[in-house]
């Protein structure tokens, strides 16, 4: 499938694009050197002091990847992958990837670190049934969000999660936007794509939960970071004072 272009910075620096085979390892990269390093979870539980853990959640991070509706910020002249948005499409009462995830979870091979994003993620995404609080069967869950750390205050973030919401958009209408990571692992082939009628997220700073406010999302719930332990201690002791909560937002496409 042709690789859909969903945005570009007025002056044409960046532009913003599904994740394709070709930029794979400069998204990859990304995540290392900025999620991992700075994402707010991954600050609390250390994942860039266990290289068991990075690895794991790489893995878990590419077979995301191979959903094929993933989005990246190419900056136009270097052709540098300077932002990654990890997506993956979710179909009420398909559990197979649920289920993957609790085995990771409980697998004695799993590092701590790497089980503690998972059981976040889970627990937030469990407080809510977004199926039925919307109505609706098919999601687009916006899971990992990173911008090059020599590329804030630039807008990739927002342009990441815009351009989620447009390829969403573009999925709802029925069109075939995904594009596969391999052949042989893309879940979409030979089928038809799943028709997305929402978008979720789970912002776990200040700066993506502002995106998601300007961008017009629905701010389903906040969880506080006092409320949330890992290895006896509280996210939030771990945390600057502003830095207090995640927020679970969501935005619907279908309308």
């Amino acid at each position: 499938m042709a690789v859909r272009i969903w945005q570009q910075s007025p002056d044409k620096r960046f532009r913003w694009e599904t994740l394709s085979a070709k930029y794979l390892p400069g998204a990859l990269s990304v995540l290392r050197t900025s999620f991992n390093v700075n994402e707010t979870v991954c600050r609390v539980i250390g994942i860039t002091q266990t290289d068991k853990g990075s690895r794991q959640f790489e893995d878990l991070v590419k077979i995301v990847m191979q959903n094929g509706v993933s989005v990246i910020a190419v900056e136009v002249e270097s052709d540098e992958v300077v932002g990654i948005a990890v997506n993956r499409i979710q179909v009420k009462g398909d559990s197979e990837f649920a289920n993957y995830l609790e085995k990771e979870m409980k697998s004695t091979d799993s590092d701590p670190a790497y089980q503690e994003i998972i059981r976040f993620v889970s627990q937030m995404e469990e407080k809510v049934d977004i199926f039925e609080h919307y109505g609706v069967t098919t999601i687009l869950d916006h899971m990992f969000l990173a911008t090059h750390v020599n590329y804030y205050q630039k807008g990739i973030g927002r342009g990441l999660v815009a351009a989620t919401v447009d390829l969403a958009r573009a999925l709802n209408r029925g069109e075939d936007v995904g594009v596969p990571i391999s052949d042989d692992k893309y879940p979409w082939k030979n089928k038809k794509l799943p028709q997305v009628e929402a978008v979720i997220a789970l912002f776990t700073s200040q700066k993506s939960q502002k995106i998601g406010k300007n961008l017009g999302w629905d701010e389903i719930f906040v969880a506080r970071y006092d409320q949330l332990f890992y290895n006896g201690e509280s996210y939030s002791s771990r945390l600057e004072k502003d830095n207090q909560t995640t927020v679970y937002m969501s935005i619907r496409v279908d309308k």
